[in-house]
């Protein structure tokens, strides 16, 4: 099965692997803060300035290192160039339209979850990162795909 020329924003990309990643992290992000703030009350007013500068520098700092490591990875620019995707036994095969792309081919055993999102599917991959993923546009995915693509990957596992 081929879908035809799809591909998504790097917004869109980054959006989706944002939330995951907070999904996972928020207590991280909110704990240190909710500290200080108690802090602040109770013993100084100083540490309401510790709550802020960790607001304001540390956790930008830290989406900024989610961004060079998953926004610059393979997997991404596989995501936001524009590809013509054929589904098979052996794998997703992706052929770029852009000439400097080569085409590509993920295997099943590859891929160890879908997520499906309002505006895309999400084809997680076994890469050693926790957030690498193939998304594909939910608008070029109908029902009779969505069930190729859990098929595939039930059978690969």
């Amino acid at each position: 099965m081929t879908i035809g020329n799809c591909c998504v924003t790097a917004g869109r990309y980054m959006r989706h692997v944002c939330l995951m990643f907070m999904a996972d992290n928020w207590l991280w992000m909110v704990l240190p803060v909710a500290v200080c703030a108690i802090l602040a009350v109770w013993v100084d007013v100083r540490f309401l300035i510790v709550a802020l500068m960790v607001l304001f520098i540390v956790l930008p700092m830290v989406l900024a290192l989610l961004y060079i490591y998953y926004g610059l990875s393979p997997e991404a620019r596989w995501s936001i160039m524009d590809k013509t995707v054929t589904l098979a036994c052996d794998g997703i095969t992706m052929d770029f339209t852009d000439i400097r792309m080569r085409k590509h081919v993920i295997r099943w055993d590859d891929v160890h979850n879908i997520i499906e999102k309002e505006d895309v599917v999400m084809l997680m991959l076994n890469s050693g990162r926790r957030y690498t993923c193939l998304m594909i546009p939910a608008s070029v995915v109908n029902p009779h795909v969505a069930q190729l693509l859990r098929q595939f990957v039930a059978q690969a596992h």
